[in-house]
C-alpha cells in the first residue's frame, strides 16, 4: 500500500472508492417474507471493499441464474449487449429494458435498479470499472463452479469473454456488426 501512495503509476488504485460491503451478496443471501419484507443473511465476509462490489455481485448472480430459467438465448445475449454498452453506470431507459421474455424483462428491471443505486453511491460511475468488476466476478464464479461441475462454468466464462471484448474495443462499435443473436443457436 505504501508503494502506491503518490505514485502516478498507481493513480487508479489510489482513486478506488472503498466502503463497508456485505462481501457475498447474492440471491441465496436475500430473504423475502410473505409481506415482501427483505432480509439479508450471511455477514461473515462483511468488511472494507470496493464500493461497487455488492452491486456487481448481485448483477453477476442475476446474469448467471438466468440460464436455468428457460430464457431465450437471443433475448439473453441482446440483454447483455444493452447492459455492457453503457459508458457510465446509470439506470437504464425504460425502452432499453423491455423484452418479450418475461424472465429477461424482470432481470432488466432489477439490474436497472441495481445500477441506479450503484451510480448514487459513487461520484464517478465509470462503466469500465464496473465491467472490470463483473469480469473478475465471472472468472471467480467460473473457477468456483468448475470444481463442482465443469459444464456450469460455461455461462460465466462466456460472459467474461463478452465483457473482455467490450473492454478491449471500448471505442469501437458496440455490438460489433458481425454479431447476430437473433437465432436460437446452441
Amino acid at each position: 500500500d505504501k508503494l502506491s501512495i503518490g505514485n502516478p503509476e498507481f493513480q487508479q488504485v489510489n482513486n478506488i472508492l472503498t466502503a463497508i460491503t456485505h462481501g457475498d451478496l447474492h440471491g441465496d443471501n436475500l430473504l423475502v417474507d410473505n409481506r415482501k419484507n427483505i432480509g439479508v443473511i450471511d455477514y461473515e465476509r462483511t468488511g472494507e471493499g470496493h464500493a461497487l462490489q455488492d452491486f456487481i455481485e448481485l448483477e453477476a448472480d442475476i446474469l448467471n441464474r438466468l440460464h436455468t430459467t428457460g430464457t431465450s438465448r437471443s433475448a439473453f445475449w441482446n440483454m447483455c449487449i444493452t447492459l455492457f454498452k453503457q459508458d457510465t453506470i446509470r439506470e437504464l431507459d425504460e425502452a432499453e429494458t423491455t423484452s418479450e421474455d418475461t424472465q429477461i424483462d424482470k432481470a432488466f428491471k432489477t439490474i436497472s435498479v441495481i445500477r441506479e443505486f450503484a451510480a448514487k453511491c459513487i461520484s464517478n460511475p465509470n462503466a469500465r470499472e464496473y465491467l472490470l468488476g463483473l469480469l473478475f466476478n465471472m472468472l471467480f464464479r467460473a473457477a468456483l463452479v468448475h470444481k463442482e461441475d465443469p459444464q456450469k462454468s460455461e455461462r460465466p466464462l462466456l460472459l467474461a469473454g463478452f465483457i473482455c471484448h467490450r473492454l478491449e474495443h471500448w471505442n469501437g462499435p458496440w455490438p460489433p456488426t458481425e454479431w447476430n443473436f437473433s437465432q436460437e443457436t446452441p
